[in-house]
């Protein structure tokens, strides 16, 4: 997993401004909801000659994150004043979501082509290095109306406060590209369905997720199937809160 690009960028970001964006699309899609952070997520394969992996958030007693560790790796968190001063460590703090890394794995993101009426974006164009040099996909998403399973415990870590002054940035360049992608991501309720399709229409890629959701609408289980290259790899991810 790849380390954040700049600590200090993220310290001048979280000291410079009070931008609640995130929040406000959030509230705006789903209303009041309850607030739930994740303790761990349980990645249980269907082949059962593959290996469960956990991932596990601590927090402290004002319900920031500290750590998250898949048992391998682990990244630590800093704050002063209440906002997120620095990362350290071996993992990277966008693993807390997997909502970046699980849709678009293996490619690059190049931009948000279309968001919905909530601010989910739900075609995004990407690229991906292969034989015959960079070639364009393009992701079709297609959400449920639960609210974003990660929303808070990204917001215990200081991640939505980070995400909400890359707005508020006038030197966009300076801005490490993974905080910039994670931004343009951040939907609003959950993905049930990515599909990555060439420039031709052929579909190249499928993954589908079904939720099992509590009084709360948030999920307790989710199966996900991915077909690709006429493979089918599925898996069960549980979860787990305080």
């Amino acid at each position: 997993m790849k380390k954040l690009a700049s600590i200090a960028l993220l310290s001048a970001f979280v000291l410079t401004s009070c931008s609640d964006s995130s929040s406000d699309e959030f509230e705006q899609g789903n209303g009041e909801v309850a607030q739930k952070y994740i303790t761990r997520l349980q990645v249980v394969p269907a082949d059962s000659s593959e290996d469960t992996s956990n991932l596990i958030v601590n927090y402290d007693s004002n319900n920031k994150v500290t750590s998250i560790t898949d048992g391998v790796e682990s990244t630590q968190f800093q704050y002063q004043n209440g906002g997120l001063t620095s990362v350290t460590g071996d993992g990277d703090p966008y693993a807390i979501s997997q909502l970046y890394e699980a849709p678009y794995k293996g490619y690059e993101v190049g931009k948000v082509l279309r968001y919905d009426s909530k601010g989910n974006p739900t075609n995004v164009r990407l690229f991906q290095e292969g034989n015959a040099g960079v070639e364009e996909f393009t992701a079709e998403i297609t959400y449920d109306e639960a609210p974003n399973t990660f929303f808070y415990t990204m917001k215990a870590a200081g991640i939505i406060d980070v995400l909400d002054n890359v707005e508020l940035n006038m030197n966009m360049q300076s801005v490490p590209q993974e905080i910039i992608r994670a931004k343009l991501l951040l939907p609003v309720n959950n993905a049930i369905k990515v599909v990555v399709k060439d420039l031709q229409g052929r579909v190249v890629s499928t993954v589908v997720t079904a939720y099992v959701y509590n009084a709360d609408k948030y999920p307790t289980s989710a199966t996900v199937t991915q077909t690709e290259d006429g493979e089918v790899y599925a898996y069960t991810v549980n979860y787990t809160y305080r």
